[in-house]
């Protein structure tokens, strides 16, 4: 993503301790999805997996015809293909993916049920996804959302990775992150800082420093993320500052809120397949 002007990613910074019932973005996406279904004809597990490799990104909205929020698909995908990363599937192996959730959760009966009643069907689509992402929020809390939605992105593109550590950078310094993501050699390549704070106080400059620390020590090779969200941010603007200027400088290769998960999942898939971690 572009370096936006700081004025904008301050209004784009979100209330971590509400969940909308509104999702205008996830709406359109579900309603394109449900419109394009309805132009596949017979749905069959051949149909499905020719529409998923050309949309992977609709494993998710169709796995809600089986009950499956966002969690536990993840669960699943791990449990039944050994690995989280869906769309991945979707783009290599539609049909082993269709035929795995067909196998397990009925989903081209249930698709195609929900489908001859489409005038409801992104409604409840809708509802599911919603519902499944107020319950993760309350499970995790406010503190934890952001860092939930970084894995969340960092499982559904199957890398390797690990929370709450530190990584090695440049002359074998040492510095927190959030998540770093390893090649083969457990080395870290990319490393992420996610920091939502709702309320104010030192922990918001604590978190500042980290990613400071995360720009001063990383080699020449390494991309730094950082997504950070809640209103928190809004009401110290000196510290959401100090993290804006290092990526309008280059000393870090991105800065997100909730609301540029698209960018920064684009961003850091980019990222990943220039390092090699990704196919």
């Amino acid at each position: 993503m572009a370096v936006i002007p700081f004025s904008q990613f301050v209004q784009d910074l979100s209330d971590l301790g509400r969940v909308s019932r509104e999702d205008p973005e996830m709406q359109q996406h579900i309603e394109r999805i449900v419109h394009a279904l309805g132009r596949v004809g017979p749905i069959t597990r051949q149909s499905l997996a020719q529409f998923v490799h050309a949309e992977p990104t609709a494993v998710q909205v169709l796995a809600t015809c089986a009950g499956l929020g966002q969690e536990q698909l993840i669960n699943q995908m791990k449990r039944l293909m050994g690995t989280a990363g869906w769309i991945t599937l979707a783009r290599t192996e539609p049909d082993r993916l269709i035929q795995v959730l067909d196998d397990e959760f009925g989903i081209v009966a249930k698709v195609a049920e929900q489908l001859r009643r489409d005038w409801t069907f992104a409604d409840v689509l809708l509802e599911r996804h919603l519902w499944s992402r107020k319950r993760a929020a309350s499970a995790i809390g406010q503190g934890r959302r952001v860092e939930d939605e970084v894995e969340r992105v960092v499982k559904e593109l199957g890398l390797r990775y690990t929370m709450r550590t530190q990584f090695v950078g440049r002359d074998r310094r040492s510095a927190p992150c959030d998540v770093a993501i390893l090649d083969g050699q457990g080395q870290a390549q990319i490393v992420l800082g996610a920091k939502g704070f709702n309320s104010t106080g030192s922990k918001l400059s604590d978190a500042v420093r980290e990613i400071e620390q995360m720009a001063d020590v990383r080699r020449a090779n390494q991309f730094v993320y950082a997504l950070i969200d809640g209103i928190g941010w809004a009401n110290r603007g000196a510290d959401l500052r100090r993290i804006y200027d290092l990526w309008d400088s280059g000393s870090i290769d991105g800065m997100y809120t909730l609301n540029h998960l698209e960018a920064f999942e684009a961003d850091l898939a980019a990222a990943a397949r220039q390092k090699g971690l990704l196919g």
